[in-house]
C-alpha cells in the first residue's frame, strides 16, 4: 500500500468519524457498554487467575526420610530429589524443626508436646515444591523410588480437586469472554451499519465509477478501529475507577484472599483493551458493508 494511499484512508476514516456525529456516539457508545461487560469478566479472570497461581505455588510435597540415616545420607538423597525432572527447589526439615513446626500449629496447645524433646517422634523430611503443580503426581512416585525415602505426603486427592477445579474456571472464562466477544462484535457491526446505510448511494456511485471493494472498505476499516479505541479507553478508565472502588472495599474487609492492585490490573487490561476494541471496530464495520458491496 503506497504511502499517499494510506493517508487518504486515514484522511476519510476520520472525516467519517466527524460528519456522522450521531452514528459515532451510538457506536462509541455501543463499544464501551460491550467492552464494560467484557472487561468485568476479564478482570474476574485475571484475579481468579491470580488465586489460582497463588494456591498453586504453595503447594508442596514431604518426602519423609528413614530416621536412621545421617546427615551425609540425608544430604545424598536430597541431591537425589533435586535431580528429580519437575523439582523446583527443596528444604530440609530436621526432626527438631519438626517438633517446633507442629507446636507453632497447635498453639496455645503447645504444652501438649513439651517433654517430647528427648524422645522427638517427629521425622526428618525435605518439603518439596515442583515447577507445577500437575507434574505433583509424577513428582511424587518417582521420589518414592530413592532408598531412604519412607513415604511421601501431598494429599492427592485434595490437589486433584483443587487443580480439576482451577481448571474449569479457566476454561468456562474463556469461553464466557469469547461469547462477549462474539456479542460485542455483533452489537457493534449493527450499529455501524446504520451509518454505512446512510452512505449505501456514495457506495454505490464509487463502485459504478471503479472504485476496487477494498478501496471503498478502508476509510470504514479505519472508522470503525478509530471509534474501537476511543470506546476501549472509556471502558478502560470507567472499569479502573469501579475496579478501584471494589478493590478498596473488598481488600479492607477480608482477610482471605485479597484482589490485584489496580495499577497491575489496568496494565494488564489495557492493551487488551485496545487490542479488542480495535478487533471489534474492525470486524463490524467490515462485516456492515459488506452486504453494500455487491452491486
Amino acid at each position: 500500500m503506497k504511502l499517499n494511499t494510506a493517508f487518504y484512508y486515514i484522511r476519510e476514516g476520520l472525516t467519517n468519524v466527524k460528519r456522522n456525529r450521531a452514528m459515532t456516539v451510538a457506536s462509541i457508545t455501543s463499544v464501551t457498554a460491550a467492552l464494560l461487560i467484557l472487561g468485568l469478566f476479564l478482570i474476574i479472570i485475571l484475579n481468579v487467575d491470580s488465586m489460582a497461581n497463588q494456591v498453586e505455588s504453595q503447594l508442596e510435597l514431604k518426602a519423609f526420610i528413614n530416621d536412621s540415616y545421617d546427615m551425609s545420607k540425608v544430604t545424598k538423597v536430597g541431591d537425589e530429589i533435586k535431580e528429580i525432572n519437575g523439582v523446583k527447589s527443596i528444604t530440609f526439615e530436621s526432626k527438631k524443626d519438626a517438633l517446633n513446626n507442629f507446636k507453632k500449629q497447635l498453639g496455645e496447645k503447645s504444652y501438649l508436646v513439651n517433654g517430647l524433646e528427648n524422645d522427638n517422634p517427629m521425622p526428618q523430611s525435605f518439603i518439596v515444591k515442583v515447577t507445577d503443580a500437575n507434574m505433583m503426581k509424577q513428582v511424587s512416585e518417582d521420589i518414592k523410588k530413592i532408598d531412604g525415602v519412607t513415604q511421601v505426603s501431598y494429599g492427592q486427592d485434595v490437589v486433584d480437586k483443587l487443580l480439576g477445579i482451577i481448571k474449569i474456571i479457566r476454561i468456562v472464562g474463556l469461553c464466557v469472554i469469547l461469547i462477549l466477544f462474539i456479542i460485542s462484535v455483533v452489537i457493534i457491526s449493527n450499529t455501524i451499519k446504520l451509518g454505512v446505510f446512510a452512505r449505501r448511494r456514495e457506495i454505490n456511485i464509487m463502485k459504478y465509477i471503479g472504485a476496487t471493494d477494498w478501496f471503498i472498505r478502508w476509510p470504514f476499516l479505519v472508522e470503525g478501529i478509530v471509534l474501537g479505541l476511543v470506546g476501549s479507553i472509556l471502558a478502560i478508565v470507567i472499569l479502573g475507577l469501579i475496579y478501584g472502588y471494589a478493590a478498596d472495599l473488598v481488600n479492607n474487609k477480608l482477610v482471605i484472599f485479597t484482589l490485584l492492585p489496580v495499577g497491575n490490573v489496568l496494565r494488564q487490561s489495557l492493551m487488551y483493551f485496545l487490542a479488542i476494541g480495535s478487533l471489534i471496530g474492525a470486524l463490524g464495520s467490515g462485516i456492515s458493508i459488506k452486504r453494500f458491496l455487491n452491486v
